[in-house]
């Protein structure tokens, strides 16, 4: 007899503790996981073939499949589209659904990032240095292209500007800044068409 209170008292702590932490009354679970890094619409994420268009708020931390799934079915959280200039890519993302498996899915999203360059025409001298915000360059003398070493994240604004005029001349730069990207952004690409003109002082 006391084997039997026994067993009923452990059943009905299993079942509280089952409704408590998201498990429903007929054992199924609603199949849910943590997003990280996302800051744009776009990502979809599916299992077993249902799909679930995450909707972008200021910050999302979470999502939650619509449909639940019973005890000890299996799923696999997969991302079936990335937010346009974002990789996202699941972990814990494949078991059966129990207690511990059901919500212990992430997502981590990254933002793709791109290369910021153009060309040098009339650099005669050193000196030149470029700067887009802490990022750095400085071109030798007569070289006719630059790179930034620092890449810049898709959708994060740059400027490109002379921190430091070569001896004997005056640079300028054209399109430097993001403004005429769309939403004055880095866009999904790399940004090659930056011209920096230098001459000498006093002809300007």
């Amino acid at each position: 007899m006391k084997s039997l209170y026994t067993r009923c008292g452990a059943a009905l702590l299993c079942a509280t503790t089952l409704a408590a932490c998201g498990g429903g009354d007929d054992g199924a679970f609603p199949l849910s996981g943590t997003i990280n890094g996302l800051n744009r619409e776009g990502l979809i994420l599916s299992n077993k073939g249902k799909q679930l268009t995450v909707v972008y708020s200021s910050t999302p931390t979470s999502f939650t499949f619509p449909e639940t799934i019973a005890t000890d079915a299996e799923f696999e959280v997969l991302v079936a589209q990335n937010p346009p200039g974002q990789t996202c890519t699941p972990s814990n993302n494949k078991s059966k659904a129990n207690y511990y498996t059901y919500s212990q899915t992430v997502i981590n999203c990254t933002t793709e990032p791109f290369v910021l360059s153009g060309s040098i025409s009339g650099l005669t001298a050193n000196g030149l240095v470029l700067a887009n915000g802490a990022s750095t360059v400085s071109p030798v003398i007569n070289a006719t292209s630059f790179t930034f070493g620092k890449t810049v994240f898709n959708g994060l604004p740059y400027g490109v500007t002379v921190l430091s005029q070569p001896t004997g001349l005056t640079c300028t730069v054209l399109n430097g800044t993001s403004i005429n990207q769309p939403n004055s952004k880095m866009p999904m690409a790399d940004v090659n068409d930056i011209v920096v003109n230098c001459v000498p002082k006093g002809v300007i």
